[in-house]
């Protein structure tokens, strides 16, 4: 599904390839010139291309190599996409940035594709859908999420942050902090509540809870123990 180029570069067209798969293409590393159809556009990292079945490229290095990425689309999705450039903002980068950090790379790629995609047109319903999904089960991956609701991972992971402002993964932590929260204000001790909550243990709910509140869960306790009602 991803693919990391590495080319050394040179100052002149290289011999003509032809594309046989859709792929969105971004460059992590330094620039490049890709011409297709006789009309040549430059490559760097603000501004990626998906490339097509059926087109012919050459692509040249006038300022020394670089290192990019190719992303395998499904037909459906890349022609969604303009012909026009990609472009990249800063969080786009980040996230293709953070796919080197990561082991499982499948729901990173779908939220930076996502974030790529024009808007679509799916209903709010289905995004309820999936709340109410993530609430009986937090752990529901991505993949399990748009085939509940039958739509594509990058469609799913677009839409739930343009209508709720989270991201999957932002929700699912968030939902995660208040089970927590819960458990915290009835006075559990905080081993079990990580464990309970889905955190790997309870030095992940501190750092989690910590970034969320602005307060670690021991101190949270101590505030929550001098409620008033």
């Amino acid at each position: 599904m991803l693919t990391v180029v590495r080319c050394a570069g040179a100052d002149r067209w290289s011999a003509e390839e032809p594309v046989t798969r859709p792929a969105l293409v971004l460059v992590r590393h330094g620039r490049f010139v890709r011409r297709v159809d006789g009309q040549a556009r430059l490559a760097d990292a603000t501004t990626g291309y998906v490339q097509r079945p059926g087109e012919i490229q050459q692509v040249a290095h006038p300022a020394g190599g670089d290192v990019c990425t190719a992303i395998n689309l499904p037909e459906e999705i890349a022609d969604q996409f303009q012909t026009h450039p990609v472009r990249v903002t800063s969080t786009v980068d980040l996230l293709h940035r953070r796919l080197r950090t990561v082991p499982e790379q499948d729901e990173l790629i779908a939220e930076l594709v996502g974030a790529l995609l024009p808007v679509p047109r799916l209903p709010h319903p289905l995004v309820e859908e999936v709340r109410e999904l993530l609430h009986a089960d937090p752990a529901l991956d991505l993949a399990a999420l748009a085939a509940a609701v039958g739509w594509s991972p990058w469609h799913l992971s677009r839409s739930f942050r343009l209508v709720t402002g989270d991201t999957l993964r932002t929700y699912r932590r968030r939902l995660r902090v208040r089970a927590a929260l819960d458990a915290i204000d009835d006075g559990d001790e905080l081993a079990a509540v990580a464990a309970r909550s889905g955190f790997a243990d309870q030095a992940h709910m501190t750092r989690v809870i910590s970034a969320e509140t602005g307060m670690p869960p021991g101190a949270l306790r101590r505030s929550l123990l001098r409620r008033t009602f």
